[in-house]
């Protein structure tokens, strides 16, 4: 369902790798939670939350094309807000969302998604490089233009 999703929604997605960690050394030690929506046995969506202390922050979500119209997602949302208030939990972190909220961006429906729930929008100071060497940087920041280049190209072809 996530690389439907990354797909659909225009994402790059972590390796199996990294989630198989997730899974070794959040969710067997309670930290984390997998949360999965069926439909007569069709896996719909399915997210992943983490918790500490009085904090749950919602960190991966994904939902399958199929029967868009059940909103699985906002399902899956729903429980694991109960689940963060059933444990104690007094904050439920939705995280990021694009820092231009105009309807045409790509991600501004990640935003309305959250927007939906309640959710207050809150700016932090946002991130920064450091660059430790200088040369390896500027090349980095060109193959950066250039995967943005590409995309556009891409979009725009599309």
């Amino acid at each position: 369902m996530l690389q439907e999703t990354a797909k659909r929604d225009r994402f790059t997605i972590r390796s199996l790798d990294y989630f198989e960690a997730i899974w070794d050394h959040l969710v067997q030690a309670g930290l984390a939670r997998v949360f999965l929506a069926y439909h007569e046995e069709t896996p719909l969506a399915g997210a992943i939350c983490f918790r500490l202390g009085p904090r749950v922050w919602y960190v991966y979500g994904a939902s399958s094309s199929e029967k868009r119209n059940l909103q699985a997602p906002h399902l899956i949302q729903w429980e694991m807000i109960k689940w963060a208030k059933g444990a104690g939990c007094t904050i439920y972190d939705f995280r990021g969302v694009s820092g231009d909220l105009r309807p045409e961006h790509p991600l501004y429906g990640l935003y309305r998604f959250k927007e939906g729930f309640g959710a207050t929008l809150e700016t932090y100071v946002g991130e920064f490089d450091l660059p430790i060497r200088q040369g390896g940087y500027a090349l980095w920041l060109g193959g950066l233009r250039m995967h943005n280049w590409i995309r556009r190209y891409k979009r725009q072809a599309h």
